[in-house]
């Protein structure tokens, strides 16, 4: 068994059973995760920031931004033979860590995760977002079930 830690900007796809995939100590970021049904691939993607401004080149790959992460998740598994209509999303974080401080980047990342996700016709199964809690993820590709642990 691998575990593999996708970090801020990480986008990770694996069709080994045996990987785990996890993100320690998240907080407004949000984890995507995706999950092909028929084709058992995995992935992951830490996102720290909302969709991409207009003013930003169409191009851009940073995935730090949701909508590049997501883009580059369903590149990778549309290349390893995944299909959209098979997938699965789970979103996880969004918090905010510093509820003293008036700060709508959490609640932003959410919004932008699912409305990428919508955009792109993937059905999300599974949240645990929000609030003023870290979090911690584990993804087991095997069994496709998403562990978190709450930080506080």
């Amino acid at each position: 068994m691998a575990d593999i830690e996708a970090k801020i900007g990480d986008v990770i796809i694996t069709r080994n059973s045996e990987d785990h995939l996890v993100a320690l100590g998240v907080g407004s970021c949000i984890i995507i995760t995706l999950y092909d049904l028929k084709n058992k691939i995995g992935a992951m993607a830490h996102a720290m920031l909302s969709l991409r401004s207009s003013g930003e080149a169409v191009g851009m790959k940073d995935t730090r931004y949701i909508d590049a992460a997501v883009d580059m998740m369903l590149a990778k598994m549309t290349s390893a033979g995944s299909r959209k209509e098979n997938l699965e999303a789970k979103l996880i974080g969004g918090s905010n860590m510093f509820p003293n401080i008036k700060s709508s980047i959490g609640e932003k990342n959410i919004a932008g995760a699912r409305e990428k996700l919508k955009k792109e016709g993937i059905e999300i199964v599974g949240e645990a977002v929000g609030g003023t809690q870290g979090r911690s993820v584990e993804f087991c590709v095997a069994t496709k079930i998403v562990t978190v642990k709450t930080k506080f």
